[in-house]
C-alpha cells in the first residue's frame, strides 16, 4: 500500500484519465497507488467546484450544509471542526459567519440529518433501527423523537405512507 504522499505528476495523470471519461483506468492506478477513487473524485470534484467559484458564491450555511451531506453520505465524522476545516476557516469564525446568516451548525447537522433519513426511509431497505444507527443515533427512540419534530409522524408511519 502507497503510504508517502501522492506525486503531483501521478495526480495530474489520474485526472486527466478522469476527465476522459475512463473510470476503469482510474481505479486501476489510484488501486496501484493506494489511493482509494472514491476519495479521489470527491477531492477532484470539491477543486473543480471551488475552481469555478460555484462554493464561494453560495452562503456560507449552504455550503455547510454540502460538506456535512457529503460526509454524513460517506460515514464520515460531521463535526464542526472538520467543515471549519474544510472551508479554511476557524471553528469560531464559522459560527460567527452562520450567526450573520441568522443559523447555527447545530441546525445545518438537523437538517442534513433529516434529508438522510427522508431519503433512507423512501427507499424502504431499512428498518428504523438501522436507520437510526446509521444516522448516529445512540438509542432508536432518539431519533424517533426527532423524525417526529421533523415531519409530524413517526418514522414507521411515514414509511408506510411513502411506500
Amino acid at each position: 500500500m502507497y503510504a508517502g504522499p501522492t506525486p503531483f505528476n501521478s495526480l495530474k495523470t489520474i485526472l486527466n484519465i478522469a476527465l476522459n471519461g475512463n473510470k476503469d483506468h482510474v481505479e486501476a492506478i489510484c488501486q496501484r497507488m493506494g489511493i482509494n477513487p472514491n476519495e479521489l473524485y470527491d477531492h477532484v470534484c470539491q477543486a473543480m467546484e471551488y475552481g469555478t467559484g460555484y462554493l464561494q458564491t453560495q452562503p456560507l450555511a449552504e455550503q455547510s450544509r454540502a460538506i456535512v451531506l457529503r460526509r454524513l453520505d460517506n460515514q464520515q465524522t460531521a463535526q464542526i471542526e472538520d467543515v471549519a476545516d474544510e472551508l479554511g476557516l476557524s471553528v469560531r469564525s464559522l459560527q460567527r459567519r452562520l450567526q450573520a446568516e441568522d443559523v447555527t451548525f447545530r441546525e445545518i447537522i438537523d437538517l442534513a440529518r433529516r434529508d438522510i433519513a427522508l431519503r433512507l426511509i423512501r427507499t424502504n431497505q431499512h428498518n428504523i433501527n438501522e436507520i437510526a444507527f446509521v444516522m448516529g443515533y445512540d438509542e432508536p427512540s432518539s431519533f424517533r423523537r426527532a423524525f417526529k419534530k421533523w415531519t409530524g409522524h413517526n418514522p414507521k408511519a411515514y414509511q408506510l405512507a411513502t411506500y
